[in-house]
C-alpha cells in the first residue's frame, strides 16, 4: 500500500497507536490505567479499562481500513471523533485527579494530535 499524502500516513500512524493501546488494555490493563492517571486494581474497574481499550482498538481498525481506501473525508470524520474521545478521556481523568499531572499528557496529546490531523486532512480535501 502506497500512502499518497501526509493525511493518510498520519491517519495510519494514529490507527496503529490506537491498536497498540487496545492491545495493552487487554494484556496489561493495570499498566494502562496507571499511565492514564487512573490507577485501578479491582475486577470491575479493570473490565472498564479493557472495554475502553477495545473501543480504541476498534476505532484504530476502522481508521486503518479507511486509510487503506484513501478516503480523506471519512478520515476527517474519524479525526473529529478522535478529538472528542480524547477530550472526554482528558476531562474524566482530570475530574478524578483534580489537577494536571503528567499522566494526563497522553489525553492532551490525543486532542492535539487529532486536531493537527484534522487540519491536515481538511487542507488535503480542498
Amino acid at each position: 500500500m502506497i500512502l499518497p499524502n501526509l493525511g493518510i500516513a498520519l491517519s495510519a500512524l494514529a490507527a496503529f497507536a490506537l491498536l497498540g493501546i487496545g492491545a495493552l488494555a487487554l494484556v496489561a490493563p493495570e499498566r494502562l490505567a496507571q499511565a492514564y492517571g487512573l490507577p485501578v486494581r479491582e475486577g470491575n474497574a479493570l473490565g472498564f479499562v479493557r472495554a475502553t481499550g477495545a473501543r480504541d482498538a476498534i476505532l484504530g481498525a476502522a481508521i486503518l481500513a479507511t486509510a487503506a481506501r484513501h478516503d480523506l473525508f471519512e478520515l476527517a470524520i474519524f479525526a473529529a471523533l478522535g478529538i472528542l474521545l480524547s477530550a472526554f478521556d482528558l476531562a474524566i481523568a482530570y475530574a478524578h485527579l483534580r489537577r494536571m499531572r503528567r499522566e494526563l499528557l497522553a489525553h492532551l496529546g490525543g486532542v492535539v494530535g487529532f486536531s493537527v490531523l484534522l487540519i491536515i486532512l481538511i487542507g488535503e480535501l480542498r
